[in-house]
């Protein structure tokens, strides 16, 4: 008995459940921008969100990145915002910390300030920090590259 007991203590997470899981929310991520749902897009970010990209490391609430991605999906429309090769999934052992890689091409179209629609082509590459807060997966940081299509 001690020992099936002492078994089931050292069970860890299911792995593959927690790499499902965000898998989910990366399904989420391209739902949201196709149908400029900033809300959804943002739900899963950290109180203190951390934002790496152009040289720069910004730090922003939940609701300045909702404000800010609702006003840049509303001026967009996109053609393709779709996934060049498989996400990299990797959960820490204890199921605490997750990263999840992506490269993405996107293709969208935005008005200019005379109204005439202006075409975009861009290949993103970027790195998810994941941390496991009261049971759910909470986007800590993302750090991001991008270059002409």
């Amino acid at each position: 008995m001690l020992l099936a007991v002492g078994t089931a203590c050292r069970s860890g997470p299911d792995l593959e459940a927690e790499r499902t899981q965000l898998l989910r929310l990366h399904e989420v991520q391209r739902t949201a921008h196709l149908e400029k749902r900033a809300a959804l897009l943002t739900a899963t970010l950290a109180d203190s969100f951390l934002d790496v990209s152009h040289g720069a490391v910004e730090r922003s609430t939940p609701e300045q990145v909702r404000e800010r991605m609702q006003a840049y999906l509303e001026r967009s429309t996109f053609q393709e915002w779709d996934d060049i090769a498989a996400p990299i999934v990797r959960v820490a052992p204890d199921g605490r910390m997750a990263y999840v890689v992506v490269q993405k091409r996107v293709r969208r179209t935005e008005a200019d300030s005379a109204g005439t629609p202006r075409a975009d082509h861009t290949v993103f590459a970027w790195v998810e920090i994941y941390q496991k807060l009261a049971g759910r997966w909470t986007l800590m940081l993302v750090a991001s590259t991008d270059r002409p299509g």
